[in-house]
């Protein structure tokens, strides 16, 4: 169970700008006729997803007439009822718009309510009104909130957050004195963006035509014969994957039985640990990336 401290997290938002482009039948070839058509147009890519605000507002009926003597009236939890602002029901829901990619299968599995109605007899509609209702108040505890507000979150144990580092967390794993070092971390960054980089890491996106970004998400597509290709992940969807080889190429390869699509991403370490850590871990791993001046 989540305690039901309010703890300020935000989420990173990389764009990525197409300044050319291939489209690839597979991992090799030129589209139809070898053409190289225009540079497609590449969306945002957010943890933020819209809020549609009439089924938010369909959904915060809904709240009060189901769900909020245990979780509370901003999904932070009461005497009866968890936290669930950052669990992965809430937090890893991506698809409000879509009766909720991650709440919709959970609350059709069955899920108990204060009025005792079957969270399965939800309809679609519901479930989308409910997703857009949470997805609002996950938004509220970002930084580029107006309602977001700074508070202590030094409150930790340092000792217990360096065992952790060390040990469970497995942070030390890359953040060593010679590779990745937090040395100075402490007075680069006060401890609200110490916490935001280590829980929502920024950096994933293929950036500009500058220096690599080390952090960038990279990609590497194989289909059943010829040469593979590899660059910066800039789109996916179920039908295409578009990348930046290191010239500066925007190649979109349309996706094909028999190909592979293998993803490489930095900072994967600290996106499964948001999975597992605690409340208590995460202000102990602030209270000792504090001593690091």
């Amino acid at each position: 169970m989540l305690s039901h401290t309010r703890l300020s997290f935000t989420a990173a938002v990389g764009v990525l700008v197409a300044v050319s482009a291939t489209v690839v039948g597979g991992a090799g070839g030129q589209g139809r006729g070898g053409a190289t058509p225009p540079a497609p147009a590449v969306p945002q890519i957010s943890n933020r997803p819209p809020v549609d605000e009439a089924a938010h507002d369909r959904g915060r009926t809904l709240w009060a007439m189901h769900c909020v003597t245990c979780h509370g009236t901003q999904a932070r939890g009461s005497d009866t009822g968890p936290n669930i602002i950052r669990t992965r029901t809430v937090n890893f829901d991506r698809s409000a718009q879509q009766a909720g990619s991650v709440l919709g299968p959970f609350l059709k599995a069955g899920h108990p309510t204060q009025g005792g109605k079957a969270s399965s007899s939800f309809t679609d509609a519901e479930v989308a009104a409910l997703a857009n209702f949470l997805r609002q108040r996950v938004n509220d505890t970002m930084r580029s909130s107006a309602l977001f507000t700074v508070g202590d979150i030094v409150v930790g144990d340092a000792k217990a957050g360096e065992a952790y580092f060390n040990g469970a967390g497995g942070c030390a794993a890359c953040h060593t004195a010679t590779a990745r070092s937090l040395a100075g971390i402490a007075v680069k960054y006060p401890p609200v963006s110490l916490q935001q980089r280590m829980l929502f890491p920024g950096g994933g996106g293929g950036g500009g035509r500058g220096a690599p970004n080390p952090n960038a998400v990279t990609v590497t597509i194989a289909a059943a014969s010829g040469p593979a290709l590899s660059g910066v992940l800039v789109e996916e969807s179920d039908f295409h994957v578009t990348l930046r080889e290191s010239d500066g190429t925007i190649r979109v390869v349309r996706r094909a039985p028999g190909m592979t699509v293998t993803k490489t991403n930095p900072l994967q370490a600290h996106i499964d640990l948001l999975d597992r850590i605690t409340d208590t871990q995460i202000h102990d791993l602030v209270a000792y990336l504090e001593t690091k001046k």
